[in-house]
């Protein structure tokens, strides 16, 4: 099972990468997703894939029950982390995807 993590899932990369991971739930466990304003969507995403690891620009957002709150770059650094899918515009990005390398 690959262990992945989704920057910028509410995108429509972000979006389309998800649809992969739940068209094939025994190959891929989703450890951290991290999105930037679109709340309501976000909070879907965290419900159906239970990341142990979120974060969201934005602070209205506010805490999911049984995850932590890390750091993009952070995120993609972590141990268990097989593959990082940074769908993230402009220089946002930048930072986690040197960390991801």
């Amino acid at each position: 099972m690959k262990r992945i993590v989704v920057l910028g899932s509410t995108g429509s990369i972000g979006r389309q990468t998800l649809d992969i991971v739940r068209s094939f739930p025994d190959e891929f466990e989703v450890v951290g997703l991290a999105a930037g304003n679109n709340i309501v969507l976000f909070n879907e995403q965290v419900e159906e894939f239970k990341p142990k690891h979120v974060y969201c620009i934005n602070p209205a957002v506010g805490a999911f029950p049984g995850t932590e709150f890390t750091a993009m770059e952070d995120m993609v650094c972590l141990e268990n982390v097989d593959q990082v899918m940074v769908a993230l515009m402009g220089s946002v990005g930048l930072v986690p995807t040197l960390n991801a390398l």
